[in-house]
C-alpha cells in the first residue's frame, strides 16, 4: 500500500483498519481512511471494489464491522445511520432520497418541521429554507414541488439538507453521475464553497477526472483491499485506472479484461431505436439490435443505459424518438404490448419481475396465463407447465410449490428467465443479469442466455460490469452521461477502452 504521509494537523475522521464480511466473503479488509476538516477526499474503484460498503459503514448502514473510528480523536461506534447523524455524518446516495410530491422547504425540514401553536409554521419554514439555500447561492422557489426542478437543483437540496442537520462529514456518492457537464460545474461551485466553510467531503465517483478535478486526495480500493492513498496532484487518469483494473485475484475464475470482436452482423435489425429520449436519464440514443447477435450496452451506474433497456420493454417512458419492432413502431410505456410482441426484461432488481413470496409455479405461467393454463387456472395445470420449464434451465430444485423467494439469486434468475420462455422471445433485454451471483450461477445464467441467442433472438445486455460485456457482447456501445461515446465492432477492445468511454 502506497500511503502518502499525514498532514500535519490531525482527521476530523480517522478510520483504521476496517474490516467487512458478508456471509463469509471479504467486502473490505484492513482499510485506512482519514479525511479533515475543509478537505475533499476521493474514493475510487471498480464495482464491488468496496467504495459503497466503507462510506456505509460511516454512514451506519453496515453496523457489523471490525475496526476503529475515531471522530476528533475520540472512539466511535456507528452502529446505525441515526448514530452516524448524532455524530454529525451525512451521506448523500446517488439514488436521491428527497419526495418530489413535497415542497422544497418540506424537503429540507422533513421530521423537523417547525411548529406554532401546535402547527407547522410554513411561513418560517420557507423564510429558513430560502436563506439556507441562499447561503449556499441557490436561489429558487422553495414552496415549488422538489420533482419540479432539475436534477442538480435536487442534489444540492440534498446537500442542503444534509448540512442542516449540522453535518461536518458529507458523504457524496456519485454526485455527478447523470449531470451534464454544466451542472457538474455548477455542483463543484457549492462543493468548493463547503470546503471553504470547513466541512469534510468524501467523493465517490466514477469519473476520474471529476475526482481529479475537486479532490485533496484520493483513495484507490479493490477487491475490498486499499492500495493507495494519494495527493490528487500526484496521480494522473491512466495510474488511477492501472490501479482500478489490475490483475483478478480469483485465479479459479480469471475475468475478462479484453476481447475480440467478430463484425457487424449484416442482417436486417430487429428492434430499431432512433433518437430516444428521457428528460434526466439518457439522450438521443439510436441502435439497433440484430437477431441472434448481443448487443452490450456498457457505462458507470448512472450513465443512462439502464434506464434504457427500461425503456424498450415499455416500463419506463419516453419524451421523444421511436422504437420499431420488425418494422412496426411501439408505443411507449407499453409493457403488455412489448411482451406481446416478444420484447422481455430481466431486471436487476428481481423484486420487480419476481414475486417472492409467491410459489416458483405461479411466476413462471403468470406473464402467459392464457396462452399455457387456458380457462381452467388449477395447481396442477400450473405445476405441470411449470416443470419442464424448471428443468429445462436447470433450477435447483425444480420444484414449481416452493416459494421463489426462498430459492438462491442465481435459481431466481432463472424462474425469471423461465418465465419469458413460454411466450416468445424476440429482444432479450437484460440489465445486470448476474448481480451477486456466484461465479458458477452466472455461468449457467449466461449460457441460458447463450442458447436463447442461438435460437435467434437479439439480446441486449446492460450492465456496469466490462467483464461481463467483454465475456458475452459482439457488439458493444458505451455510455456516458445519458449518452452513446463509441460503438465497438468487428475489433480488439479492452477493460480500458470502455472504461476510458464510459468516463467521458
Amino acid at each position: 500500500m502506497n500511503n502518502m504521509t499525514s498532514t500535519t494537523s490531525p482527521p476530523l475522521l480517522d478510520c483504521r483498519a476496517i474490516s467487512v464480511r458478508f456471509g463469509g466473503v471479504v467486502a473490505l479488509e484492513g482499510v485506512d481512511f482519514d479525511l479533515h476538516a475543509g478537505e475533499v477526499h476521493g474514493l475510487v474503484g471498480c464495482n464491488g471494489a468496496g467504495k459503497s460498503t466503507l462510506m456505509k459503514v460511516l454512514a451506519g448502514a453496515v453496523p457489523e464491522y471490525r475496526g476503529d473510528i475515531r471522530l476528533d480523536g475520540v472512539p466511535v461506534r456507528l452502529s446505525s445511520p441515526r448514530e452516524a447523524l448524532a455524530q454529525r455524518i451525512a451521506m448523500v446516495y446517488q439514488e436521491l432520497s428527497g419526495i418530489g410530491a413535497l415542497s422544497v422547504a418540506e424537503n429540507l425540514f422533513l421530521g423537523r418541521q417547525p411548529t406554532k401553536w401546535g402547527r407547522i409554521d410554513w411561513g418560517r419554514m420557507n423564510r429558513e429554507a430560502t436563506e439556507s439555500l441562499a447561503e449556499l447561492d441557490i436561489h429558487i422557489d422553495v414552496r415549488r414541488r422538489l420533482d419540479t426542478f432539475p436534477l442538480v437543483i435536487r442534489q444540492m437540496v440534498e446537500i442542503a439538507r444534509g448540512l442542516r442537520s449540522g453535518a461536518r462529514v458529507l458523504i457524496l456518492d456519485e454526485p455527478t453521475s447523470a449531470l451534464s457537464l454544466p451542472e457538474a460545474r455548477r455542483l463543484f461551485e457549492l462543493i468548493g464553497k463547503l470546503k471553504a466553510r470547513g466541512v469534510a467531503m468524501v467523493f465517490i465517483s466514477h469519473f476520474i477526472e471529476d475526482v481529479l478535478a475537486i479532490c485533496d486526495r484520493v483513495t484507490i480500493l479493490r477487491d475490498g483491499l486499499q492500495l493507495v492513498t494519494q495527493h490528487a496532484q500526484e496521480l494522473d487518469r491512466a495510474t488511477i485506472l492501472h490501479h482500478m483494473v489490475g490483475e483478478t485475484r480469483d485465479s479459479g475464475a480469471a475475468e475478462k479484461t479484453d476481447a475480440t470482436l467478430p463484425a457487424a452482423s449484416t442482417l436486417t435489425s430487429r428492434l430499431t431505436v432512433r433518437g430516444l429520449s428521457h428528460l434526466g436519464h439518457f439522450d438521443d440514443i439510436s441502435l439497433d439490435a440484430k437477431p441472434g447477435e448481443c448487443l452490450g450496452l456498457y457505462g458507470f451506474v448512472g450513465a443512462g443505459h439502464q434506464e434504457l433497456v427500461h425503456a424498450l420493454a415499455g416500463s419506463h417512458t419516453s419524451d421523444r424518438g421511436e422504437c420499431v419492432m420488425d418494422n412496426q413502431r411501439l408505443r411507449p410505456g407499453d409493457v403488455p404490448q412489448a411482451v406481446g410482441r416478444g420484447i422481455v426484461l430481466v431486471a436487476a432488481d428481481r423484486a420487480q419481475t419476481l414475486a417472492r413470496r409467491a410459489p416458483i409455479a405461479h411466476n413462471a405461467t403468470l406473464a402467459h396465463l392464457a396462452r399455457t393454463l387456458g380457462a381452467w387456472l388449477t395447481r396442477g395445470n400450473e405445476h405441470r407447465v411449470c416443470q419442464p420449464l424448471l428443468e429445462r434451465v436447470g433450477c435447483r430444485p425444480p420444484n414449481p410449490a416452493l416459494r421463489a423467494g426462498s430459492l438462491s439469486g442465481g435459481n431466481q434468475q432463472k424462474v425469471v428467465l423461465a418465465k419469458w420462455l413460454l411466450g416468445p422471445i424476440k429482444v432479450l433485454l437484460l440489465e445486470e443479469p448476474t448481480r451477486g451471483m456466484d461465479v458458477h450461477a452466472k455461468a449457467e445464467i449466461m449460457e441460458l442466455v447463450a442458447q436463447l441467442k442461438r435460437d435467434g433472438a437479439a439480446v441486449i445486455l446492460a450492465s456496469t460490469e466490462p467483464e461481463l460485456i467483454l465475456a458475452h457482447a459482439d457488439r458493444i456501445l458505451t455510455f456516458s452521461r445519458g449518452r452513446i461515446t463509441r460503438e465497438f465492432a468487428g475489433e480488439r477492445v479492452t477493460k480500458q477502452d470502455l472504461m476510458h468511454h464510459a468516463e467521458l
